[in-house]
């Protein structure tokens, strides 16, 4: 049987009150504390504030008809005994199914109180009811940390964004994944009349300071063992915490090539993705946010990736494979983010100098290059105005056929940045 909520007015404009200044106090405390997976859109903050408001005068406009309907006036009722109850049950139901979803969201154990129930036996949500009704908290659920103290963060939907590929299987029908090869998910490309100035900025190197950074996201991620580089992958994505066979090898090279060729690189090896993808990114901009505070003349940043379009190495090594003049080669793809979720004032000069890359690329070695995989999500390239995520080659590709790759994008860089660099 279900249980039945009734707030007379005093009870329900001290509700109203309750949330008012509990929406308050959320907002600064969500200001206060760095929650990288959460985005509040000023949307939802302008929807709850004026479903604040609408609430208020219904209940104000309800007590007035009741008190009308009490004193018997005409305006309101002119029939009879029948219909006299009939509205007043319509005010009740109204009235109080409004201030109950108040309490509700900021008690939201008695969300189970109404619930229909399931099987007889269910572990899982056995489980949810159980901890939630000791602790106000469920353990199956981490967003319940934060409605203990922020009961306003129920309202808000949270998202996790990942790339590339099918790196990590969906455990949660509830979270929502975005796959950057999805030709639905992807952002259609810029025309060049959208660009505001298609001139890319300049670049004045610093001597004995370093232009370019190359780091990695996802640290662990690997090739298809070969017999030069032959090792055990923990997993069947292949990835490994022997660093000698993960993207982090192809980064030594690249940056060794790089400073030959007389472009000062920083190549930082720190690993993100220990122990979950969950917070690779928000791992890996601390890392890169103290780089650049400690070396302001980086101007360049490159996070590089290997890729896996789809779960079987084999057909993803049809899409990552190219043979140029007789040697086989691990294909580049170059992803950017946009502001469509976060803010970011340099995508599109990010956008200008990966179109310059890629022209360049494809000139010198026709097929090398996938093109430029336009996405919604920022991988922290909010951090420059020529910050890039490079993905070399998929699981499919062997680790020997990566590194040519990575000699060959060395060298199109280093002439970019020679075209780019103002003389001292």
């Amino acid at each position: 049987m279900k249980s039945v909520l009734f707030f007379n007015n005093e009870a329900k404009f001290r509700l109203i009150f309750l949330f008012l200044i509990e929406y308050a106090y959320g907002e600064d405390v969500i200001n206060l504390i760095r929650i990288k997976v959460i985005k509040v859109k000023p949307k939802i903050k302008i929807f709850m504030l004026f479903t604040l408001i609408c609430l208020l005068l219904l209940n104000i406009a309800a007590t007035f008809v009741k008190n009308h309907v009490n004193h018997g006036s005409n305006s309101v009722i002119s029939g009879s005994d029948v219909q006299i109850k009939k509205q007043k049950n319509f005010l009740h139901n109204v009235d109080n199914k409004v201030f109950k979803r108040i309490l509700h969201i900021s008690l939201p154990i008695l969300d189970y109180i109404n619930e229909v129930e399931g099987p007889s036996i269910d572990l899982k949500k056995s489980t949810s009811f159980i901890s939630r009704t000791l602790t106000n908290i469920d353990v199956l659920n981490p967003e319940t940390y934060f409605f203990m103290h922020l009961p306003v963060i129920s309202l808000i939907n949270t998202e996790m964004a990942m790339t590339p590929g099918v790196e990590l299987p969906i455990q949660d029908s509830d979270i929502i994944t975005e796959n950057e090869h999805e030709p639905s998910e992807e952002l259609p490309q810029p025309q060049i009349n959208e660009i505001e100035d298609n001139e890319v900025e300049k670049l004045e190197p610093i001597s004995g300071q370093p232009l370019v950074l190359i780091y990695h996201t996802h640290t662990t991620e690997a090739y298809m063992p070969s017999e030069k580089f032959n090792y055990k992958p923990r997993d069947n994505t292949y990835h490994t915490e022997d660093l000698n066979y993960t993207v982090v090898k192809v980064g030594e090279v690249m940056t060794s090539q790089l400073n030959r060729l007389k472009i000062p690189t920083m190549h930082n090896k720190t690993v993100h993705d220990i122990p979950t993808y969950m917070t690779s990114y928000a791992n890996s901009l601390k890392t890169v946010e103290q780089i650049l505070k400690q070396n302001p003349s980086i101007k360049i940043i490159i996070d590089l990736h290997r890729d896996a379009p789809v779960a079987d190495p084999q057909k993803s090594r049809e899409i990552t494979t190219v043979k140029i003049d007789g040697t086989t080669y691990s294909r580049l793809m170059l992803v950017i983010g946009t502001d469509k979720n976060f803010p970011h004032p340099n995508w599109q000069e990010n956008y200008q100098f990966a179109n310059l890359l890629n022209d360049k690329l494809e000139q010198l070695y026709p097929g090398i290059s996938r093109g430029i995989n336009l996405r919604s999500e920022r991988f922290n390239q909010h951090l420059s105005k020529k910050a890039i995520l490079l993905e070399i080659g998929s699981h499919g590709n062997t680790l020997e056929e990566s590194i040519k790759s990575a000699e060959i994008f060395a060298k199109v860089l280093a002439d970019i940045i020679n075209e780019l660099s103002i003389a001292e």
